[in-house]
């Protein structure tokens, strides 16, 4: 699945995502900023300190010389965001909302000011090459899901739904071929139909002919379908729960070929 490149909506998605984390963070006790959230070895003060420190990145600043180690850091990539994580670490977690609120409002400037041309030059992302505005859509999701990753553990719901939430959802759809067709491993002649109930709905279909690829409708019908929330469904396939509790409580529903169905629900994780 592509996705179109529509730089106001991005844009205004990223602002609304980083003003959700500035509206959420203001309220935090020193205990929660304690918490530990979804993402192993992480705290919700290192979730904010992860999102300034790659926005402190895209900025041009230099990666902190500093040695980490753990076993939740698994590639290059969570190395370099550890070390901008570690670098805030001894400071507060007021201190490091401060420093999110510095480099987000900077490079929301600098992001408006940049020529169309700019915005759609091709360069590294973490999919590989792609246009700049693509990558700012990524930087819409990992707000979102880090944001979603400290609201869980701290009981404090919310941003399910709006504008970020939508482009979080999308950003997953752009990935939901390889989800279904490598992760799951659905054999071919699959039909796989995903829908998301809410509070962002979506309905995904997949069909596996030599390869899964996303379609708009699926010949026949679906034989293998799966219904979830879309804030579990965000948090499944970012590897940020068990599928085991959500298949048994009811939380994801199965249908058509249950085995495979739930082959599949209990692999939808395919980032982390």
């Amino acid at each position: 699945m592509t996705m179109d490149i529509d730089r106001v909506r991005i844009l205004t998605g990223l602002a609304e995502a980083w003003g959700q984390w500035d509206a959420f963070a203001g309220g935090l006790s020193g205990d929660d900023w304690a918490t530990p959230s979804r993402c192993p070895g992480w705290t919700v003060q290192d979730n904010l300190a992860h999102i300034t420190g790659t926005e402190l990145m895209l900025d041009g600043r230099p990666m902190p010389d500093l040695e980490v180690s753990g076993d939740h850091i698994k590639h290059p990539m969570a190395t370099n965001n550890e070390k901008w994580v570690e670098s805030f670490r001894s400071g507060s977690g007021a201190a490091v909302l401060e420093a999110f609120r510095e480099i987000s409002a900077k490079r929301l400037g600098d992001l408006d000011a940049m020529s169309d041309d700019e915005f759609l030059a091709v360069g590294w992302t973490p999919i590989g090459e792609a246009p700049y505005g693509r990558f700012m859509h990524i930087r819409v999701y990992d707000a979102w899901l880090h944001l979603q990753d400290c609201r869980e553990p701290l009981g404090m719901p919310g941003d399910e739904s709006g504008l970020p939430a939508e482009m979080s959802i999308d950003e997953v759809g752009t990935a939901i071929g390889y989800i279904i067709g490598k992760k799951g491993g659905a054999p071919d002649g699959s039909r796989v139909e995903v829908t998301l109930t809410g509070p962002v709905e979506r309905v995904m279909r997949v069909a596996v002919d030599g390869r899964a690829t996303a379609v708009d409708e699926l010949e026949g019908g679906p034989t293998a379908t799966l219904a979830v929330s879309s804030t579990d469904f965000a948090a499944l396939t970012g590897g940020r729960a068990d599928p085991g509790p959500y298949l048994a409580d009811g939380r994801v529903t199965i249908g058509g070929d249950e085995e495979l169905a739930r082959q599949l629900a209990m692999n939808l994780a395919f980032t982390f």
